[in-house]
């Protein structure tokens, strides 16, 4: 969930002489990340071709301060591990939590305030260069999830292709292959092109189709566009020593879409928004299990099955 590159600096507008601020659009939803006191860039690589250079209201602001000291009032919610991060996270109140953001190594690398009620984040980062990155794109997702999740939008953990108008994703725990499946049809797959390799976003458009959009979060690979592509098919990769595919029934297929999904299971509204916008998700896309080794014979029982 962060990248293995050099972050850079570059010239920003200032509004006043304390705070600059830059505006982001990711599939569709607009937000604004700021600076009081801190010393990373305001500019973050993976971001830049989702800047908003129109300016509009934002649907929720993050702020650094790497000025406050943390404080841990509030009852302790729980410890929640993810593939690259664990959070430990406190309830403040009726709508805001205090999150501390662990990386990979267990080692604290941002505090959050998020109030989910005027969707506003202040975050403090510690650490290096790159342990700071880390814990703000952490900060930053996570904020994204909580404000968005009554807009029938899902960050998902996949890898995407697009062909011929349509984006397929390849779902599954870390380490199952959903990259592997990805570069096998931007090999054998006429046309494919891989636009997203780990957390793309889900839409349900205003006509109620289901849309797959890049976003700034591809994890360890740069690949950062601003797309959007009607969902042609969902697979979940499952290693095997064969190749086979089947349906799956709307139950099944549920259980698997939800376990791909940034939850916040200890939020009861935002689980239940995400569950809903999963249902009618549901209605329109089918969900596959491939069982499959890694060679162009997955990759073309893949492709013949979701239609392309």
């Amino acid at each position: 969930m962060y990248l293995r590159q050099r972050i850079h600096t570059k010239q920003q507008s200032v509004r006043n002489s304390k705070m600059q601020r830059t505006s982001y659009i990711v599939a569709g939803h607009r937000f604004t990340i700021e600076h009081k006191q801190c010393n990373m860039p305001l500019q973050l690589p993976s971001y830049e071709p989702f800047i908003d250079s129109d300016g509009g209201e934002p649907l929720f602001v993050v702020t650094i301060d790497d000025s406050i000291v943390p404080a841990w009032e509030g009852k302790k919610v729980g410890i929640f591990p993810c593939p690259s991060a664990t959070f430990e996270v406190y309830r403040q109140g009726e709508t805001a939590y205090r999150i501390l953001i662990l990386n990979e190594e267990n080692t604290p690398c941002a505090f959050i305030l998020i109030d989910t009620a005027t969707h506003t984040t202040t975050v403090t980062t510690r650490g290096d260069e790159q342990m700071r990155y880390f814990g703000l794109n952490n900060a930053i997702m996570l904020s994204y999830t909580f404000a968005t999740a009554e807009q029938q939008t899902l960050l998902m953990h996949s890898s995407v292709v697009e062909n011929s108008g349509r984006g397929y994703m390849f779902t599954g725990a870390s380490g199952r292959g959903k990259s592997t499946h990805s570069d096998l049809w931007t090999t054998h797959i006429k046309g494919s092109t891989l636009i997203n390799d780990d957390n793309p976003v889900v839409r349900i458009a205003p006509d109620g189709t289901p849309t797959v959009y890049g976003s700034p979060w591809s994890g360890k690979r740069d690949i950062y566009k601003n797309v959007a592509y009607p969902i042609g098919g969902i697979a979940s990769i499952v290693q095997k020593p064969h190749n086979s595919i089947r349906k799956e029934s709307t139950l099944v297929a549920f259980g698997i879409m939800l376990s791909s999904c940034s939850t916040i299971k200890f939020d009861k509204r935002v689980h239940t928004n995400i569950c809903k916008t999963l249902s009618k998700m549901l209605e329109k896309i089918d969900i596959y299990t491939l069982e499959c080794l890694p060679n162009a014979e997955a990759a073309q029982l893949s492709s013949n099955t979701l239609g392309v």
